[in-house]
């Protein structure tokens, strides 16, 4: 009989792993929060950040409630602490340390193909459409239409 894991519990092990020292951990992804960079399905590899948290970067992080989340930061403030934001949001989140952070993804298979940091389609989303945020809605709006 096989054993299912509930998402908390999933992610309390790979942080787990992480803090072991082990690196590129694949995690698939569940819901739509980060739509349309990410779907639901698609899998996200995780490390433990090795240089400073950017704009941009997409990062594992634990609410105060304990519940993980997987967003964008919107913005690093001069006091250390984060702005987030899924791509398919407008509303950020502040994450008063960066503690908070478990990990960093450094790449991703996107509708079975892989996606690394400094190629085309990464860039646009970590920097285009974080610029675009006010209006994300209405884009997300025509681009629904038209599928």
């Amino acid at each position: 009989m096989s054993r299912v894991l509930d998402t908390q519990e999933f992610l309390d092990n790979v942080c787990q792993m992480l803090a072991e020292g082990r690196s590129n951990i694949p995690v698939p992804v569940a819901g739509g929060s980060m739509v349309p960079f990410l779907h639901h399905g698609d899998t996200v590899f995780l490390s433990v950040p090795d240089s400073p948290l950017k704009r941009g970067d997409i990062v594992l992080y634990q609410r105060s409630s304990g519940r993980y989340i997987l967003h964008r930061i919107w913005k690093v403030r001069a006091d250390g602490s984060l702005v987030m934001v899924g791509d398919a949001q407008q509303d950020r989140e502040l994450i008063p340390s960066q503690s908070q952070v478990r990990a960093r993804v450094v790449s991703v298979v996107h509708e079975g193909k892989p996606c690394f940091p400094g190629s085309f389609r990464w860039w646009r989303y970590a920097h285009i459409w974080l610029w675009l945020r006010p209006v994300r809605h209405l884009l997300m709006a025509i681009r629904g239409k038209r599928k």
